[in-house]
């Protein structure tokens, strides 16, 4: 899974080095991926998967999921306060570390050791068979795929997000726009007649009102820009596809073979399929025009995120699935995924990230070249170790 994925990476590093992608057509690719491509992949991916009774079920995928994130963010944001770096470092090395891939590389793992004598430690019984096994697992990483979408696309685009040079804050009610002094009503009541009032009165109360309806509008016009600040295309998808794959009604008008808007639920298959191949060939264009000196300068930052990703969080995740093994369904497979989850390279996703906010796209870039080259050695001690641990817990079991 990783050879492939550096295989693609490097066709789009020769098309960049031979002119066949350019930097403007560069932009062109992230802004397909970003608004049409990887919208109508959530779209199709998760909407047709997820349902209420999975979710209850499932209850251990996001909460450990969550658990990883919270380490994995605590890890970034600590060693930025200690290094004393700028907000702008942490929150990259925080996106770093909390992001993994947990998609990709999980589905090619179990695809490669569903016929491996290595299946025998992750079924449940001697009635289950590896085919069951490897079916639960993928529902499993298909679970976590709609909770790392959702946090990658809010917290994680916040994270990237490029920091105002005005740091002043806009409060609610501003001294220019707050509600007009009234001290003209006091002064011309001292001189008007005692007949007058009424009229006086009646002005204020209009202009009272009036205020009131613009300080509203202002309000709701300024949550508005907050919250549209706050979502993107793919975060839209993401939330659709929540609601529909939780509502039957709307599930069935979308997905199944009589569904009425099959066709068009199809379509977005079709073209989620495009998504991932052309982001790893936008990333490999990216290494190209990246430029060498600024590589150089974050290998440190580079070196721990992936000390992080790699080695801390492993360890974290074994321990903590260890010790709760006994609170969830007793599944091997569960347990292995698990441990999955707290481990792996930056989600190569985080590219995207880091496109649409265009803010750190070459380290990014450079973050996931070294990772996805340090793959296959360093995963495949990480997958040799847990699938050592699960072995010896189930002899204890046993």
């Amino acid at each position: 899974s990783s050879s492939e994925i550096l295989f693609v990476c490097v066709a789009g590093y020769i098309a960049a080095k031979y002119g066949i992608i350019t930097s403007s057509a560069q932009k062109g690719i992230t802004s397909l991926i970003i608004n049409i491509l990887m919208p109508c992949l959530l779209f199709s991916e998760v909407g047709s998967d997820i349902d209420i009774s999975k979710l209850i079920s499932l209850w251990p995928v996001p909460t450990f999921f969550g658990i990883f994130a919270i380490i994995s963010a605590l890890l970034g944001f600590f060693v930025g306060k200690f290094l004393n770096l700028s907000s702008a470092k942490t929150k990259f090395i925080m996106t770093g570390i909390m992001f993994n891939n947990v998609t990709s590389l999980p589905l090619g793992l179990l695809r490669g050791i569903e016929n491996t004598s290595a299946m025998e430690l992750l079924v449940k019984d001697e009635v289950d068979t590896p085919g069951e096994s490897i079916k639960r697992g993928k529902s499993y990483i298909l679970l976590a795929v709609l909770f790392g979408t959702l946090l990658r696309w809010s917290f994680g685009a916040f994270l990237l997000k490029k920091e105002s040079t005005n740091d002043e804050e806009d409060p609610l009610i501003t001294p220019s726009k707050a509600l007009p002094p009234i001290h003209y009503v006091r002064s011309s009541s001292y001189a008007a007649t005692t007949s007058s009032q009424p009229d006086e009165s009646t002005q204020l109360l209009r202009s009272t009102k009036r205020t009131l309806w613009t300080e509203t509008k202002r309000l709701l016009n300024k949550y508005i820009k907050i919250f549209r600040s706050v979502m993107n295309p793919p975060l839209y998808a993401a939330v659709i596809s929540l609601i529909v794959g939780t509502v039957p009604p709307l599930k069935n008008v979308f997905f199944g073979h009589d569904a009425a808007f099959s066709v068009l639920s199809q379509a977005t298959e079709y073209i989620g399929t495009i998504t991932i191949p052309l982001t790893l060939i936008s990333l490999g264009a990216q290494l190209k025009n990246m430029q060498c000196s600024k590589g150089n300068q974050i290998l440190s930052t580079i070196g721990y995120i992936m000390a992080c990703r790699f080695f801390i969080m492993p360890i974290i995740g074994v321990v903590l699935v260890l010790v709760t093994k006994s609170w969830y369904m007793q599944d091997p497979m569960l347990w292995f995924v698990l441990m999955l989850f707290a481990s792996g390279p930056t989600a190569i996703g985080c590219i995207n990230l880091a496109q649409l906010n265009e803010s750190f796209e070459e380290e990014m870039a450079a973050l996931l070249f070294y990772s996805y080259v340090a793959v296959p050695p360093l995963l495949t001690l990480i997958v040799m170790s847990m699938l050592t641990v699960i072995g010896s817990v189930n002899s204890f079991i046993g």
